[in-house]
């Protein structure tokens, strides 16, 4: 499945963050499989088994051995139009990167079935083990998940707060940083937004921005609540 909204809220609060990252950086890509089925994992486990193809993956569905059953784990794909898996320029390994510093574990560092395409949350080791141990079946461990969260849509992120209510033409803050999400209800990146008088500007990611700041090539200064810093009351970039 290639539903993002499948996967542990916090996965979908680093996917969003990596995904601009990666933007930012001309690294563009696309998601593949999130939450698997058992029928979906099993499939897998077969290629090269009792199927024809090469061997992809350990994991048996039956066994819940797969962190994508668990909906802690994502793949991705290159986006860019030379192919999605070519990797002649270390495409993956530099995507790899920004998802490492996003806190997700890579699965290119694995040394058994290397998988540069794949990511996942770290917080239960690298296997499911502690997941069957703790929970024993993977609906079992989704009805834990806090409710609300990241979600897209195809268009862009939204934000379901506890009460089950989207934050539209305002601000939310979520794990210590603040957005700002339009009337549809979209959180808004690289993009200035004029509230009460003063300036905000929303960077990559949609946080908003504090303290110096150059945008399109010109310095910024933003207080600590992140209105901008200004003597006149011009418009950003004029």
């Amino acid at each position: 499945m290639r539903e993002i909204n499948q996967l542990h809220p916090m996965l979908r609060k680093k996917l969003k963050e990596m995904y601009a990252v990666c933007k930012e950086q001309g690294l563009p890509i696309g998601i593949g499989e999130c939450l698997r089925t058992v029928e979906e994992q099993n499939k897998l486990y077969a290629k090269g088994r009792t199927e024809p193809g090469r061997i992809v993956t350990k994991a048996k569905g039956t066994t819940y051995s797969s962190m994508h059953q668990w909906g802690v784990a994502f793949d991705f794909y290159r986006n860019d139009g030379r192919g999605a898996y070519e990797d002649g320029d270390g495409f993956f390994a530099k995507v790899g990167q920004v998802g490492k510093k996003c806190g997700l574990e890579w699965g290119g560092d694995w040394k058994s079935i290397v998988d540069k395409p794949h990511f996942q949350l770290p917080d239960w080791g690298s296997t499911p083990s502690v997941l069957k141990s703790k929970y024993g079946t993977p609906e079992r461990f989704i009805r834990t998940w806090p409710a609300g969260g990241w979600r897209f849509d195809g268009k862009g992120w939204q934000h379901r707060r506890g009460d089950g209510n989207d934050t539209k033409s305002d601000w939310e803050l979520i794990d210590g940083c603040w957005y700002w999400f339009d009337q549809q209800g979209y959180a808004v990146e690289k993009t200035w937004v004029s509230y009460k008088g003063n300036w905000y500007y929303l960077g990559v990611c949609g946080k908003m921005a504090t303290g110096r700041q150059t945008i399109d090539g010109k310095l910024y200064h933003f207080l600590e609540g992140g209105e901008m810093e200004t003597s006149s009351p011009i418009k950003p970039g004029a």
